[in-house]
């Protein structure tokens, strides 16, 4: 983590509400940041709208992320035999420890916003402060 400042004006409510922007996307992605995003009290609560910018942004990271690594897989089941024997060993080896790691994330992020820490996810924070979305 490069900086995990706590910040001091957010309150329960918005450290609630940031922990379950990040948690929540276990089951329903993209879901509950939109909703803290479109809220009209997103405004008002910076913390909130931190925390909620950069799920959905990581969210949107793992969604792609396993659209490319499907197609990618998807591809390089057409060779027969290697192919095929990559594309399981990728499937039943390598796939539910990303599904596992992408969780430990999400649920390590979310307990960090629960602090009330505004911490950087690397180079996807960069990024979303160059585009100035946070």
């Amino acid at each position: 983590m490069h900086s995990a400042a706590i910040d001091v004006t957010a309150d329960s409510d918005d450290r609630l509400i940031a922990m379950l922007c990040y948690v929540t996307q276990f089951l329903i992605p993209l879901v509950m940041p939109a909703i803290v995003l479109l809220s009209a009290s997103s405004k008002k609560r910076p913390f909130q709208r931190f925390h909620a910018i950069q799920s959905l942004a990581l969210s949107t990271t793992f969604i792609l992320f396993g659209l490319l690594l499907g197609v990618s897989l998807t591809i390089v089941a057409v060779v027969p035999i290697i192919g095929w024997l990559v594309t399981g060993l990728v499937v039943a080896c390598l796939m539910p420890l990303l599904v596992l790691m992408g969780f430990l994330a999400l649920a390590y992020y979310g307990f960090q916003a629960y602090q009330g820490k505004r911490f950087s996810i690397p180079g996807l924070t960069s990024f979303l402060q160059d585009q100035n979305w946070i």
